[in-house]
């Protein structure tokens, strides 16, 4: 069997090979149809690749519901090994390391794998994803190079790419290969994610708030995620544009309450409102119910820039015994955690990110200075991570530190990406005589 791509797959059944054909649209392409492949793997197991591929839709729920979910395909996928085709054990390889934690060895098995098999735009999507948690953006970008070539006349490729280009600082190249994207397909969410990137970046925040307002009913029929995502794009954008009701309103109807156990929407909805209340919007009691959902998760430190996002709603939610004691489980699971990023970035940041929202301004701004080189390393993108810069502004502002804020900031003008809405959000603090050199270079 082959797959739509001419991957060969180790397989007797043809409703295996279309059950990929299907999981791999979806998956590039934010498809609503993922779950095809669990029935595709109980009705195959001797398949390995295609228990690999239900195993790896189970934890990229990215919850510890997902990974014990996906324990029986895991089991089957290793039992049936040996009989696949090289390109097939890669991607097993790949899935292994990642469910004990080893994502580096699990994005550079996948990093390899593209370079080898470029059809495989499949795994290239999934080497983006965890490069992205590594904070990675240039293996990101050499995994949509890698399979660009062979992927001329995929949008979703061109769409992965671009936003590759834009992480990379790469702005012209991201622009056009979005351009590209959206030429083949106008209705590329992932493209439109891209492109709004890369307008923000080029502070041409009207012409991402015109593109995605334009594209939004197109998201409709798309998954949770990149609809949820894309739509905290534009809140966000109204928010740099001082329209904070209009954030507000995006929040209420499109970030919050389609599927609030989900770690993606709790986390956007949860960056949303930290946003709107440094902005100085009255956010009510919507802490509750998102940090309601976060406490029902338990201490399980998936991913660290998630614990980052649930330690402020544990904060801002009214329970500090519980914000206290998530962060002690932090510490403990950084003592023995693969990524030394845990104790040396995410606990510190986390801490930091707790006392700011505990009106502890002076402690939150000195945790927080220190660890603005390396907040890379907690994963996302540019702007979910600006919320942290964002953050310790508004502590160094709050408890005097003007000098730090205008040579961290001047030294930000170097490079032109983001500087507009860093820019309003300066001023917004009501100190701009403070940062007079650095809003004069921006």
């Amino acid at each position: 069997m082959k797959d739509a791509f001419g991957n060969r797959l180790t397989t007797a059944h043809a409703a295996t090979a279309a059950a990929v054909d299907i999981y791999t649209a979806d998956w590039i392409g934010y498809g609503t149809r993922l779950r095809t492949i669990f029935e595709a793997a109980d009705a195959d197991p001797d398949c390995a690749f295609v228990n690999a591929c239900a195993a790896s839709v189970h934890m990229a729920l990215e919850a510890s519901g997902g990974f014990v979910a996906a324990k029986p395909y895991l089991a089957r996928m290793r039992r049936n090994a040996q009989g696949a085709t090289d390109r097939e054990q890669m991607t097993i390889a790949a899935v292994d390391a990642w469910s004990m934690g080893e994502t580096r060895i699990a994005t550079a098995i996948y990093r390899e794998l593209v370079e080898r098999y470029p059809t495989d735009i499949a795994a290239a999507k999934w080497g983006q994803y965890h490069a992205f948690n590594l904070g990675d953006a240039v293996t990101m970008r050499a995994m949509a190079q890698a399979v660009i070539r062979a992927h001329q006349d995929t949008p979703e490729a061109w769409g992965m790419l671009a936003f590759a280009e834009e992480q990379c600082h790469r702005l012209v190249l991201a622009e056009e290969a979005a351009l590209r994207a959206l030429a083949m397909n106008p209705n590329d969410a992932w493209a439109h994610h891209a492109l709004a990137h890369t307008y923000e970046s080029q502070d041409r925040n009207k012409d991402a708030i015109r593109m995605l307002t334009a594209k939004s009913s197109g998201w409709a029929d798309r998954s949770i995620f990149i609809r949820e995502h894309n739509w905290w794009h534009l809140a966000q954008l109204h928010m740099d544009a001082g329209e904070q009701a209009r954030a507000l309103q995006i929040h209420d109807r499109h970030l919050w309450g389609t599927w609030p156990e989900f770690a993606q929407e709790q986390v956007g909805a949860i960056s949303s409102l930290w946003r709107l209340e440094m902005a100085g919007a009255d956010v009510g009691t919507r802490w509750t119910a998102i940090a309601g959902k976060v406490a029902e998760r338990g201490f399980e430190h998936i991913l660290p820039f998630h614990d980052v996002h649930f330690a402020r709603a544990l904060a801002r939610g009214g329970n500090a015994a519980l914000a206290d004691d998530f962060l002690r489980s932090m510490a403990r699971h950084a003592t023995g955690a693969v990524e030394s990023l845990w104790a040396m970035v995410a606990l510190p940041v986390a801490q930091a990110v707790v006392a700011h929202a505990r009106g502890n301004f002076a402690p939150a701004s000195l945790l927080l200075l220190p660890m603005l080189g390396q907040l890379h390393r907690l994963g996302g993108s540019h702007a979910q991570r600006d919320v942290l810069l964002q953050t310790w502004i508004h502590a160094a502002s709050r408890s005097g530190e003007f000098t730090a804020i205008e040579d961290l900031l001047t030294q930000r003008v170097s490079y032109r990406a983001g500087l507009g809405s860093l820019r309003r959000f300066i001023r917004a603090q009501r100190a701009p005589r403070h940062t007079s050199r650095f809003l004069r270079a921006a």
